[in-house]
């Protein structure tokens, strides 16, 4: 693997220095987005708008992950990342700075949204994929995405707290979430002198080989642009199931979100602490669990086998949420669960590395990963405005319920996705013993 051009040779200081700050470019090209996430009422009242039309923002930021993903992903994985990864830190704080400067229009958030998705969706996301999946060697890809949702993770919890500071700063309200926007937007200018600084150039002899590559393993050796290659990888049962792994957990993630305004609508915590609880919920939990989970699905030498221990967890704290919580409950009791909950969330993670589980060739990370987003983050698209729209029209526990019996649903469905992959993996370990190709590519 390390004489492959599909790997990245590079010293443990600078693999380090390049973790932390793709953690950090990462981290802040999805903050503005979902604002939501931390700030649901205070964002709400800033837009004037109902909890469904916020919502909805994200739903059409959603749609990125059909439209742009598979395109930014046939992108990365035939031209210079770095640019590409530099390009989207910089819209990200492009379109910030649009959105605050006029951000009672409506119309005008959505366009900022789209060009939003453009910036992480497009450029950022599989590219992160492709360069994290090149730094490490194939036999530590479990450990590879634990570490860098942990540098997310630190990140996330770094720039949210400034965020916040400089949201009470501000005196909270409008002012305050104006406030949180421009801290965000400088620290996306820092951000992108040090993705120029730390992350490596691939070589000329690099691209070609991989591009070359690509094309080489495609389904059709005729399949040289974006449209083709996008409809080959997704010819793949394995792409699909790939793409369930990223569904099952981001749902459980879009879920467990929610919880923010439980803890004030229902439990009656002040926004504030809720503010902070939904801060080390997501953040904390995320330095915590993703390390975990990786080493665990590492030493397991199977990601899959770790989303088993995740979705089994996800089960059993979903079904107490759902029959086990009442009135008499101890809101400091639920408040353990609900970080359990998120512990477990992270500690799946790691979904990422379940792309070399599935036999899926290097050269095609990128493309797989842009293409997998169309059901993977399809929770975007529907489940926030499936959600605030139960909110908007039913009793709070009511709403809450279905959202509890919606992701046992999924989470199920993602313990059988996860132990068909087990199963692949032993095929495909047999097929190689006999010295033949994966199921990939075919008979």
């Amino acid at each position: 693997m390390e004489n492959n051009v599909n790997y990245i040779k590079m010293s443990k200081i600078r693999l380090v220095l390049a973790m932390l700050i793709m953690g950090a470019g990462w981290a802040i090209v999805y903050l503005v987005p979902y604002l939501q996430y931390t700030w649901y009422e205070p964002f709400r009242d800033f837009l004037g708008t109902s909890g469904t039309k916020m919502s909805l923002l994200l739903s059409i930021y959603g749609l990125g992950n059909i439209f742009l993903a598979p395109i930014g992903g046939w992108i990365a994985d035939r031209f210079n990342y770095k640019t590409i990864y530099f390009v989207s830190i910089v819209l990200n704080a492009v379109f910030a700075v649009g959105f605050v400067m006029n951000p009672h229009s409506y119309v005008w958030c959505v366009l900022m949204w789209i060009g939003f998705a453009v910036a992480s969706l497009m450029f950022n996301f599989p590219t992160q994929i492709k360069i994290v999946r090149m730094m490490w060697p194939e036999n530590a890809q479990g450990r590879a995405f634990g570490w860098n949702e942990t540098c997310i993770g630190i990140f996330n919890l770094v720039e949210s707290s400034l965020m916040m500071i400089a949201f009470q700063a501000a005196g909270e309200g409008e002012l305050g979430i104006k406030a949180t926007v421009w801290a965000n937007i400088a620290m996306s200018v820092v951000i992108a002198i040090g993705v120029l600084l730390v992350i490596p150039n691939p070589t000329k002899e690099m691209l070609a080989a991989s591009r070359a590559e690509a094309i080489a393993k495609s389904k059709d050796k005729k399949e040289k642009n974006v449209v083709q290659e996008v409809i080959s990888v997704l010819t793949h049962k394995e792409t699909w199931m790939f793409a369930f792994c990223i569904f099952g957990v981001y749902s459980f993630m879009t879920t467990l979100t929610y919880f923010t305004p439980y803890f004030s609508d229902v439990l009656g915590i002040p926004i504030v602490i809720a503010g902070w609880a939904a801060i080390f919920r997501q953040y904390g939990c995320q330095m915590i669990g993703a390390p975990i989970g990786g080493e665990i699905a590492t030493r397991l030498k199977s990601p899959a086998k770790n989303l088993v221990i995740v979705y089994v967890l996800a089960i059993a704290g979903l079904l107490y949420m759902l029959f086990g919580a009442n009135e008499n409950s101890s809101v400091g009791f639920i408040v353990f669960i609900v970080v359990g909950l998120s512990f477990a969330c992270y500690a799946g993670r790691n979904y990422y590395a379940t792309i070399e589980e599935c036999g899926i060739p290097a050269s095609v990370t990128a493309t797989t990963t842009g293409a997998a987003a169309i059901l993977g983050f399809s929770p975007d698209i529907f489940q926030f405005t499936m959600f605030s729209n139960w909110l908007d029209t039913l009793p709070a526990v009511q709403a809450y319920n279905r959202m509890f019996w919606f992701q046992l649903v999924v989470v199920v469905l993602g313990l059988i996705d996860a132990i068909l992959i087990i199963r692949l993996k032993k095929r495909n370990e047999q097929r190689l013993a006999e010295g033949k190709e994966v199921e990939y590519f075919g008979k």
